[in-house]
């Protein structure tokens, strides 16, 4: 199964700007997904902010962890390696077909664009760190290794 195959199948067609022969980005309201295959596994990505909002830590974490309990296990908050807070869900390749990777990639986008906004009203309401906070939309892509 190919990115093209899950994505012609899955309806979001419209929605998908190819990055590479792995990769898409389709956009959600204010938020991005780069969706794509890693080896034999299926991931949906959203970056969010390029770093944790300093002096704000753990009230910060405490939220994506009660923002990861309300989603259920569709998706989840992580903290990469190189800083970025990115919003995730995954699966194996095996077996999946259009309907799923659709649910997957959109489950992802439509909890990014909604809890985007209401994090960055919360934690980044200088306009430094919002700044930062924006730069995710512009195209800059996080690390996906």
């Amino acid at each position: 199964m190919t990115i093209d195959e899950l994505v012609q199948g899955s309806g979001l067609a419209d929605k998908a700007v190819r990055i590479d022969d792995h990769l898409v980005r389709m956009q959600w309201g204010s938020a991005f997904v780069i969706a794509g295959i890693s080896g034999s596994a299926v991931v949906a990505i959203a970056p969010l902010f390029r770093s944790v909002p300093p002096g704000r830590e753990l009230a910060f974490f405490k939220k994506l962890l009660e923002h990861n309990a309300y989603m259920g296990g569709m998706a989840s908050f992580a903290l990469q390696p190189d800083g970025w807070v990115v919003l995730h869900a995954g699966r194996a390749l095996k077996g999946i077909d259009g309907h799923e990777f659709a649910t997957l990639v959109a489950g992802v986008g439509r909890f990014a664009d909604q809890f985007d906004d209401q994090l960055i009203a919360e934690f980044y309401s200088d306009g430094k760190v919002i700044e930062q906070a924006s730069t995710a939309h512009s195209g800059e892509f996080p690390a996906t290794d």
